[in-house]
């Protein structure tokens, strides 16, 4: 078995990718990795390959319109994001798992995947509640980046707590960079205004997420930043081992410059680097409520979250926001940054009480994640059926023919890229030699 998996975001889903290579050539098959630059080459090789996996349906047809609806291969989604808030909303986790076009009355798209793998058992009552026509393609498989192997823990924390900071400033601070303005040219769009417009029962569904309040947004993500700089600062003089994880959609190298000048030195993670595996080496998380917050529990770290400490905040927050999700009940929330140096040095943690796991294996299917990515590879292995010598043989020679094409490709872009001056991000980078050991490298066996 052959499988094309996508790798949307290089620092969130380069270690659930190279957990699946590991899984894969334990059992007799492969991966090939691939990315937004890769996409376009499929429309050609598409039959080498038995399953391709991605995120989300709209991404299937943003990118190749209907033309894969015909492809004989088998489609697998299996989402990048799937905690958090959305989760509090059944018609919004439906919509967004199968896209507000299955909603609208186009049902092709979500009826040509033949398998979604859900984080959680709520996802799946969402499915059963507003499609349950399809419930039959729903597979619960857990957290995939909280598979055993995804998780490569330090030798141990230190006596002093090691406190992490992360940001999340995307409208401000686009990995992109594109303006701050940008944001605003969907504010009159309907397809952003609604999440969906139900044929079934005719009702609009108005969109309460931040995407869709432009300025809100913006507002909150400045005082997020201006809060992060002031804890940071607080912190350091403090003395405190304080490392920075810049948002994987922000540009690290500008949190970098603003600190260096106002005169603030801190350490910042690797952004390669699996957030699981930076998470292990610290007591604490600090930051606008995100769903990194439910990592952290996960893994045994307490996170507070900043969202209290400027009142401001709260006016412009609405019910789909983050600040609003299942855990966040449970997550500490200062009002003073006094308050929250204190909780530290009192060394407080969050319990993990039963109706902190309860949320966990909701959303998440926590503690039995741990072997979501077997899961994930064993529903593949379902949909595949084997084919004579001759087809396999056809198909192995197509697959070696996309492998050469592939890298080829990628020496050309990089070239382009490079005399073009521009730089490659998480989500647009060659999948070249060295970006593939790095990615087998991740994950631990």
């Amino acid at each position: 078995m052959r499988i094309y998996f996508h790798i949307d975001e290089l620092s969130r889903d380069g270690i659930v990718a190279s957990v699946l290579k590991r899984e894969c050539g334990a059992r007799g098959s492969e991966v090939v990795y691939g990315n937004r630059v890769s996409n376009r080459l499929l429309p050609y090789f598409h039959s080498a390959f038995d399953v391709i996996i991605y995120p989300r349906p709209h991404l299937l047809y943003d990118i190749w319109g209907d033309k894969w609806i015909n492809w004989k291969t088998k489609f697998v989604t299996l989402a990048a994001e799937s905690v958090g808030v959305i989760t509090k909303d059944a018609q919004v986790i439906a919509r967004t798992l199968l896209e507000r076009e299955y909603f609208e009355g186009n049902r092709k798209y979500a009826e040509r995947i033949d398998a979604f793998c859900l984080w959680g058992e709520k996802q799946r009552t969402a499915i059963a509640k507003f499609a349950p026509e399809l419930l039959s393609k729903m597979h619960v498989v857990g957290h995939p980046r909280h598979d055993a192997r995804c998780i490569v823990r330090r030798n141990s924390r230190p006596h002093d707590p090691t406190v992490g900071i992360i940001t999340r400033a995307v409208s401000l601070n686009d990995y992109y960079g594109r303006s701050a303005l940008d944001p605003f040219c969907i504010l009159l769009d309907e397809k952003f205004k609604y999440e969906f417009n139900y044929k079934k029962t005719r009702e609009s569904l108005m969109s309460r997420r931040a995407a869709a309040k432009p300025a809100d947004a913006i507002a909150v993500q400045s005082i997020d930043v201006k809060n992060t700089i002031e804890i940071i600062n607080f912190l350091v003089g403090q003395g405190r081992k304080v490392t920075v994880r810049v948002h994987p959609k922000e540009n690290a190298l500008e949190w970098q410059r603003v600190l260096e000048k106002i005169g603030i030195e801190v350490k910042f993670s690797d952004p390669r680097e699996p957030i699981t595996s930076w998470l292990s080496g610290l007591n604490y998380i600090i930051g606008p409520p995100s769903t990194s917050f439910y990592d952290a529990v996960m893994l045994g770290v307490t996170p507070i979250s900043i969202s209290l400490i400027d009142e401001r905040r709260l006016s412009f927050v609405d019910d789909l926001w983050e600040d609003n999700n299942c855990l966040m009940e449970f997550v500490f929330k200062p009002k003073l940054i006094s308050e929250l140096t204190a909780y530290i040095k009192q060394n407080n943690k969050l319990i993990m009480s039963d109706p902190v796991a309860k949320v966990l294996r909701e959303e998440a299917n926590f503690p039995d994640c741990s072997n979501s990515i077997r899961r994930i590879f064993e529903i593949c292995e379902l949909l595949v059926t084997r084919r004579s010598i001759k087809f396999e043989f056809c198909k192995c020679l197509m697959f070696w023919l996309y492998v050469i094409t592939n890298r080829c490709f990628f020496f050309i872009w990089k070239l382009r890229r490079r005399f073009g001056r521009s730089r490659e991000n998480s989500a647009i980078f060659a999948i070249d030699v060295k970006t593939q050991r790095f990615i087998e490298k991740l994950s631990r066996s």
